[in-house]
């Protein structure tokens, strides 16, 4: 008779004999997981991504069509415009009270400083406007001032980026884009976003202040310069102009499409695409529509044509 001693040690060498070709499996299956080496399983296919400037439906009947975001860099403050702060006023000259955190100006003053201009409130909705804003105090019922907003940083570059992306980090898109790309555009033939910049140069931050960001660059601005090329690189040289750019564009297309149906999933390449369509139409819409000479007197009037300080 066996003893039991003999059935234990048999039946322990059994069990790590033929767990070892069960759990090795097991032990390396885990570390390929682990380490991304193991392919996941197969899961259904997802409809394919894509993105385009096609009109979209949102979920609430927007009260306005369009949008002008006015940003303008070296204004003046809004303590002196639309944000009264009665308390500066009160300490005007005095030493502040509090502690204060210097950036980038090391010999500064401690000094409160309150506006010189006068507020006083307008409208039914009584909003306190600035004595230099006579006009914008005449319809301020059809305003809405947000002075609850504000950054963590006070220096220029980040506080800009924060203004025309939402955050101070690089790399977000920016308002324009976002808007694109979740409504679309009422036309194919111009953009649905531009920037129009300062004669006098560009803001801190450059083209990240209407940069698409990870998004798609079919959802990035259109500068518009305020000078002759109003769009840089719209109009081709005239040796490639009509039927010789007509065949190149279509022969251009054919090759795109057959190179993209090899990459699915390569939208940045379909983004270039749609611009390169959206470029050859622009030639004579945007042609059309940056004329201020076709509109009325009146209208050219009301653009400020007629006075030096607005021509441009």
């Amino acid at each position: 008779m066996t003893n039991a001693p003999d059935i234990l040690r048999a039946a322990r060498r059994h069990f790590l004999a033929r767990g070892a070709m069960s759990l090795a499996p097991l032990a390396a299956a885990w570390a390929s997981q682990r380490d991304q080496l193991l392919a996941a399983p197969v899961k259904p296919e997802l409809a394919r991504q894509s993105f385009d400037l096609l009109p979209k439906q949102p979920r609430k009947t927007p009260q306005a069509t369009a949008m002008i975001s006015m940003f303008m860099q070296g204004g003046p403050s809004q303590v002196d415009l639309m944000d009264p702060k009665p308390e500066l006023t009160r300490l005007d000259g005095q030493q502040f009270p509090g502690t204060i955190k210097y950036d980038n100006a090391a010999q500064a003053s401690s000094r409160v400083l309150g506006s010189p201009w006068k507020f006083r409130k307008h409208g039914d909705c009584g909003t306190p406007i600035s004595e230099l804003l006579p006009g914008l105090a005449e319809i301020v019922d059809d305003v809405l001032v947000v002075r609850s907003m504000h950054t963590g940083v006070n220096n220029h570059g980040q506080s800009i980026h924060a203004m025309n992306t939402g955050r101070t980090q690089r790399g977000r898109p920016a308002l324009g884009s976002w808007l694109t790309f979740g409504l679309g555009a009422e036309t194919d033939e111009l953009p649905a976003y531009v920037a129009m910049t300062d004669p006098r140069g560009l803001p801190v931050e450059g083209v990240l202040n209407w940069s698409n960001g990870w998004l798609p660059s079919l959802f990035q601005g259109t500068v518009v310069r305020p000078r002759e090329p109003r769009i840089l690189n719209l109009e081709p040289p005239e040796r490639l102009r009509g039927e010789v750019q007509t065949n190149f564009l279509d022969l251009l297309t054919r090759l795109n499409r057959r190179h993209i149906s090899k990459r699915k999933g390569e939208l940045e390449l379909e983004a270039r695409i749609a611009n390169f369509g959206l470029a050859a139409r622009m030639q004579t819409a945007a042609r059309e529509a940056l004329d201020i000479g076709r509109e009325t007197k009146a209208t050219q009037a009301l653009y400020g044509l007629d006075e030096k300080a607005t021509v441009e």
